[in-house]
């Protein structure tokens, strides 16, 4: 009897301990998601100070952009990170004079997983409207 005590009330510091792991878990996606939707808003409220400087030899690629090495965004990361990893983009886009209307595109290229399907869902809210 007291072995399946202790086994039930092991059973249930599991659970509870699983229970807290999983609310983290959801606190910490929530926070994800967040961040990624105040990345969106930065990059379609972000004002524009003239014209961008444009290539002389020829248009910027995507061959072009990934030369660089960028980071692939995957959203299971800290707020932080993420707007680390969004600096690193723009520190590409602004060093090579990345034209303004390649890097949304080569943005969204670089999203994986939970990111890529949040973008996917954003982008259809915003063409319903």
């Amino acid at each position: 009897m007291q072995r399946q005590t202790a086994s039930l009330e092991q059973q249930q510091m599991v659970m509870q301990q699983m229970e807290a792991t999983r609310l983290a878990a959801e606190d910490a996606h929530k926070q994800h998601m967040e961040a990624l939707r105040q990345l969106e808003e930065n990059m379609v409220a972000a004002p524009v100070f003239g014209p961008e400087p444009r290539p002389t030899a020829r248009e910027w690629s995507l061959e072009d952009f990934l030369k660089h090495h960028p980071v692939k965004f995957g959203g299971k990361t800290s707020p932080d990170a993420a707007d680390q990893w969004l600096k690193d983009l723009e520190r590409i886009f602004d060093a090579k004079m990345c034209p303004e209307e390649s890097r949304l595109a080569f943005t969204v290229y670089m999203l994986t997983g939970e990111a890529e399907h949040w973008w996917v869902s954003l982008k259809s809210m915003m063409e319903e409207r």
